[in-house]
């Protein structure tokens, strides 16, 4: 029955995501209308199979909206519009693991695992060539990334490190999260902020690079201080590997991120929409240009079997931040937050900025994950009120997003690898991540602080 119920949950998702780009041009109530009774039924069906923390937080997410909602009175109409909040999201999770396709099966996992087997003779270039490949290919797999990296770092005996080896990942991974369009936190930080992705890019990704070179001098004392040799070398066999297909998927990673980005400002379409559409068109494009296009039909299959039932934790989570988000603006409760943290910091943006990310970081490492507080946060404060730009707010959010998630021990990242290397959430989170968190956070704030001053942000 169970089966059942997961293949039901699949082909009720993928017809969502078809459904809600279809009708971006058809533009017809009654698709709505249908898609919103099939996503009602998603919800009960992955309510059914969700476990453990995500259980929770979805309880603690659906039970406080629905409350709110009915102590409110809220018209059946605000109920519709809540759960429809963030269904683009859900389209954007159903759709990306085909990015993955072209990935895994273009030729590209075994180069990388020759890059590993052929340069990769210290901790130095381990971290370096980890924490790369997981921001890199983070931002067309999202978390699947953990996965891959682990497999592929397998190739060196680097790997037998844990504590490096999931640092890397962590703040490798980190460092996409904090700009990639394909990642639902920015997505749903986009939106809740009004911000315009275009305009949060340029700084975001500037700040994704300031996290990976915190990571990595952390790292590198941290190797240290503990009594390893960072950068003494074991000779290891030259191993051949194709420096083409390195260059080849360089190649369609960037002509991918170029071309969201640039149809979105054509077209005026959300970035996290473009997305979407390029997760259908784009793998049919990349493996027929490199003659695997027979590939796509096999691994269609094993993505409806596979990759769409495990497609259950995202939805709980996005959606009942979606309901979330519109019972407090609905309760007007956000007016409260704004008038707590106007007591705290004034017009002071920089203080804004403090309490933001410092609020959201204890409570992730206390195990609340960020999609809580950055919901509240994002969908009751008006950058305006407090002198700043929905860009700046934005950057603050993704900021605690993406280092939140790399303490939290309810976040995903950290369970996943909690779950492959065998090492308590708990280490891998907060033990291990800790003070790389505050002191990434604070030379980004730093930066964008000394952005604002010169008028730039």
């Amino acid at each position: 029955m169970v089966d059942i119920f997961s293949r039901i949950r699949s082909v009720l998702t993928f017809c969502i995501a078809i459904i809600f780009l279809s009708n971006l041009f058809i533009k017809s109530n009654l698709m709505d209308d249908l898609n919103l009774i099939l996503m009602l039924i998603v919800i009960v069906l992955s309510f059914k199979v969700v476990t453990g923390t995500i259980l929770i937080i979805g309880v603690m997410l659906f039970a406080s909206s629905i409350i709110l909602f009915l102590y409110y009175h809220a018209p059946l109409s605000v109920w519709q519009q809540a759960l429809q909040e963030n269904i683009y999201l859900v389209v954007m999770f159903t759709l990306v693991p085909l990015l993955g396709i072209p990935i895994k099966h273009g030729g590209y996992f075994e180069a990388l695992q020759g890059v590993f087997k052929r340069y990769v003779h210290n901790n130095s270039r381990f971290y370096l060539l980890v924490s790369f490949v997981s921001a890199f290919v983070g931002v067309l797999v999202n978390l699947a990334v953990v996965s891959l990296v682990l497999q592929i770092s397998q190739a060196s005996s680097k790997s037998s490190n844990k504590k490096l080896l999931s640092s890397a990942i962590v703040r490798g991974f980190a460092t996409c999260t904090i700009w990639a369009p394909t990642t639902a936190a920015i997505a749903l930080i986009v939106q809740l902020s009004g911000a315009s992705w275009l305009l949060f890019f340029p700084y975001a990704i500037l700040c994704g690079v300031i996290a990976g070179l915190v990571g990595y001098f952390m790292t590198m004392y941290e190797e240290k201080r503990a009594g390893n040799a960072f950068n003494s070398v074991i000779q290891e066999p030259d191993v051949d590997f194709n420096v083409a297909k390195v260059v080849e998927l360089s190649v369609f990673s960037v002509i991918l991120i170029a071309s969201i980005a640039i149809l979105s400002l054509i077209t005026g379409i959300h970035t996290v929409i473009v997305v979407s559409l390029a997760s259908l068109i784009f793998p049919v494009i990349w493996l027929g240009i490199i003659g695997r296009l027979r590939i796509l039909i096999r691994e269609f299959k094993a993505y409806y079997n596979e990759s769409l039932p495990k497609l259950k934790n995202e939805i709980i989570l996005f959606v009942g931040a979606g309901l979330f988000a519109t019972s407090i603006n609905y309760s007007h409760l956000g007016d409260y937050i704004s008038v707590v943290l106007s007591l705290f910091v004034g017009q002071n943006p920089l203080l804004l900025a403090i309490i933001i990310i410092l609020g959201i970081l204890m409570l992730s490492a206390l195990g609340i994950h960020p999609i809580i507080p950055v919901t509240i946060i994002g969908g009751t404060v008006k950058a305006a009120a407090y002198g700043v730009t929905p860009t700046y707010l934005a950057l603050i959010l993704a900021i605690s997003w993406a280092m939140g998630i790399s303490i939290s021990p309810s976040s995903a990242t950290v369970i996943a690898l909690s779950g492959l290397t065998g090492q308590s959430p708990i280490q891998v989170g907060p033990r291990w991540n800790g003070l790389y968190v505050l002191i990434a956070s604070t030379v980004m704030l730093i930066t964008l602080t000394i952005f604002r001053f010169i008028g730039w942000l």
